[in-house]
């Protein structure tokens, strides 16, 4: 794990293909930056109470200050109110809806609040379903589903950020689009409700149950007044 957290801190300001390859030259990718800024951070945690040496720490103390630091200036756009898919860019991106779960910035920030509704804007793929990135800017011909990965990611998101009755709404829906058997696939059509690819799908059904987790936590310690909000 040392060396795993050693190999984020040397590499993590390089450009990728991000989460979801996309074809192309490398960007950099906020995603990809949250989940450096993630490792280091949760290595530090584990240094605390393990056998780590200072100069490791003192490594990857600098790196995640060196991530947040870039993430929190670069990776967001102040005429979109939120945190974009790529540094400089205007599109959005699904994966970013980990933010409000990772304590780089208070879960109940403006800017995170903004970047939920945002991505549940302009991502919409007749609600509750989610795009995971503008639809035909991939770099590959034809048209996808929605990623059900990504909307099982909104409902968690609009939990965290203290909107569990937004939240709860959005996985009703979502549970009466499971297949007759309760499971799902990757992606559903979002004009005939088909699952399409891979079925059933690990992921999907991980982020259901963390959405679901995420919503009973959030309806445990918001109180009424709070427990509306937005339901984009």
């Amino acid at each position: 794990m040392r060396g795993f957290a050693d190999e984020v801190a040397r590499r993590w300001a390089a450009p990728d293909a991000g989460i979801w390859e996309i074809r192309g030259d490398g960007a950099h990718h906020v995603h990809s930056k949250l989940m450096a800024w993630l490792a280091v951070d949760r290595a530090l945690r584990i240094a605390a109470t393990q056998r780590a040496t200072q100069r490791q720490a003192r490594r990857w103390s600098a790196a995640r200050d060196a991530i947040a630091a870039e993430v929190t200036s670069r990776g967001f756009n102040p005429d979109l109110g939120a945190y974009t898919r790529t540094y400089g860019s205007n599109d959005l991106d699904a994966a970013v809806l980990i933010l409000p779960l990772l304590g780089l910035e208070p879960a109940i920030s403006p800017r995170i609040a903004g970047t939920v509704d945002a991505i549940a804007r302009e991502l919409d793929a007749d609600a509750p379903l989610l795009y995971r990135y503008p639809p035909g800017r991939d770099g590959l011909p034809g048209t996808e589903g929605a990623f059900l990965l990504c909307a099982f990611w909104l409902t968690q998101a609009l939990a965290a950020t203290g909107r569990p009755v937004a939240a709860a709404e959005r996985l009703d829906q979502l549970l009466g689009l499971a297949s007759p058997l309760g499971l799902y696939a990757e992606e559903i059509d979002p004009a005939s409700h088909d699952h399409l690819g891979n079925y059933p799908q690990a992921l999907s059904h991980a982020a259901l149950i963390q959405a679901s987790l995420a919503l009973r936590e959030a309806s445990r310690t918001t109180t009424p007044a709070s427990a509306g909000g937005s339901t984009a």
